[in-house]
């Protein structure tokens, strides 16, 4: 009688005729074969490297092929390329195109820029992708006011650096585990839709920037942040349960854009918090503080 281990013995692993059709970017999928039988499991070759083991069910975008997608749609849309972006920079990019192992970001820009409360502001939009499964296709549109290199993950979901108000507003995704055929196809649309979007939530800043938060909107605001999810740990000194704790009594704000930017500071400079959870503070902060989109 055969035992288990001797069964498992005889079991033998191979590897099934390649999908070449992205062959010119030395991509293969390479099916996978148990004693010859074939498996719900392929191998994403690129360049003689191994990117992932996957499912049958995952569609690869070539990294390449979103790139060319990207290129094509922020030309249609009147966006530069991020190195072209004429406006102030920290450090310039020597090209749009980030490459990070089997990931690729690719970053684009409207050179003419808004201004919200007297600060001038800039949009951007950011594609990314990978073959490897770390990330989806996806893109976002992100405000920024001064460039630099390292803007690497700008347009991704969750994006957020106060210092310069780098934002992303809106974001979009597809998970390669499904056909995404019709999302890649439809990208100027996406696109389009999110920027008209960021657009609106552009026009809510400054339709904020004009509003005085005078004592009556600052005790209503405190009312509906005790009544929501939100920790007290986000709260400005200024919306303490007890306002006579305050550390820094002169810290009122003027407009309701300074009570919203005082908040998220917080929820993103709080180190006891993962990304999820930043995410989760800021949706419940927009319905304390709703945007004033038409």
């Amino acid at each position: 009688m055969e035992t288990s281990n001797q069964i498992s013995s005889k079991k033998s692993f191979s590897s099934g005729q390649p999908d070449d059709t992205w062959s010119q970017y030395d991509l293969a999928e390479i099916p996978l074969l148990l004693n010859g039988e074939q498996t719900k499991y392929k191998a994403i070759l690129q360049a003689g490297e191994i990117a992932q083991i996957a499912t049958n069910q995952y569609h690869v975008l070539p990294n390449e092929e979103a790139v060319k997608i990207a290129d094509a749609t922020a030309e249609q849309m009147g966006l530069v390329p991020f190195d072209e972006f004429t406006g102030n920079w920290f450090q310039r990019l020597d090209d749009h195109v980030i490459r990070d192992g089997f990931k690729v970001h690719a970053l684009y820009a409207l050179n003419e820029p808004y201004k919200v409360n007297g600060d001038e502001m800039h949009i951007g939009v950011g594609v990314h992708n990978s073959i490897d499964g770390t990330t989806s296709f996806g893109a976002g549109v992100f405000t920024f006011r001064n460039a630099c290199k390292n803007m690497v993950l700008a347009g991704s979901k969750g994006y957020h650096q106060d210092f310069d108000q780098r934002k992303t507003l809106e974001y979009v995704y597809k998970r390669h585990t499904a056909a995404i055929d019709p999302v890649v196809g439809q990208l100027s649309h996406i696109i389009s839709g999110i920027m008209d979007r960021a657009v609106d939530i552009i026009e809510s800043y400054k339709k904020m920037a004009k509003q005085n938060a005078d004592n009556q909107y600052l005790e209503d605001l405190q009312t509906r942040l005790l009544r929501s999810r939100l920790p007290a740990k986000v709260y400005p000194s200024y919306l303490l349960a007890e306002p006579e704790k305050a550390t820094v009594l002169n810290a009122k704000p003027e407009t309701i854009w300074d009570v919203y930017n005082d908040i998220t500071a917080n929820i993103w400079h709080n180190q006891s918090t993962n990304m999820r959870i930043k995410i989760f503070q800021f949706d419940h902060l927009h319905k304390v503080i709703p945007l004033q989109v038409a």
